[in-house]
């Protein structure tokens, strides 16, 4: 196995999901086919971003077949956000080595958020910009602050992705504060301001794992 590669992203992230939860990953270097009714809003993009969209694509759809499903067309709104069929939900996820998609019935999962990036350290410098005053405080009792402050961009970014599809709101790395549990391997990502449906202090509760290069988390809330 590839440290880094799909193989290595689909075996971490199965491990922080139930059955409901479809899963399928792609290398995004390869030339997958690139369909006409996703791709459009690409023109003018550059191939490696082609590659990596189809590829992500690809993972969605054979994430589809997994639950039993036919394979269908994920384009993108205008908002740039993927655009599930009727029924679906998912979460896409890139690193330069992996795509990883996950795919559930809406009535199984009411939320979805998949992220997925290399298990590097977070430049100290973006730590302002992702981490709020309370979470800089749990960076100081940190063993590793670096690792630490990745973990939480991370968890992050899963959280975002699960709520955008509710909430259709964009918000900043300070609009949610996460607590991580690092012996549990668990995370809690609440509002710190409304942001409707959701409310100031709401949780979203999620999980993480770090092996094989790479650090991936995952929000979901039964259905």
């Amino acid at each position: 196995m590839t440290p880094g590669g799909p193989d290595a992203a689909l075996e971490l992230v199965a491990g922080l999901l139930d059955e409901s939860v479809a899963l399928a990953a792609t290398d995004p270097r390869a030339n997958y086919a690139q369909r006409e009714d996703e791709c459009a809003a690409l023109n003018g993009a550059i191939p490696k971003r082609r590659r990596e969209f189809a590829a992500g694509r690809a993972a969605a759809r054979m994430a589809m077949v997994r639950l039993g499903l036919p394979e269908q067309a994920i384009p993108m709104g205008e908002d740039r956000a993927p655009v599930w069929p009727d029924g679906l939900l998912g979460s896409i996820s890139h690193t330069p080595d992996a795509c990883l998609a996950a795919v559930a019935r809406d009535g199984d999962k009411r939320l979805l958020g998949l992220d997925l990036e290399p298990d590097v350290p977070l430049d100290p410098e973006l730590w302002p910009i992702v981490c709020t005053p309370a979470e800089r405080d749990w960076l100081d009792d940190a063993a590793e602050p670096a690792r630490a402050a990745k973990l939480i961009f991370c968890a992050k970014e899963s959280a975002y992705k699960a709520q955008y599809p509710r909430s259709r709101t964009l918000i900043d790395f300070h609009a949610i504060e996460v607590l991580p549990d690092t012996r549990a391997g668990t995370f809690t990502a609440r509002f710190r301001r409304p942001v409707p449906p959701f409310r100031r202090n709401d949780p979203l509760e999620g999980r993480f794992a770090a092996g094989n290069g790479l650090i991936a988390t995952v929000v979901t809330d039964p259905g």
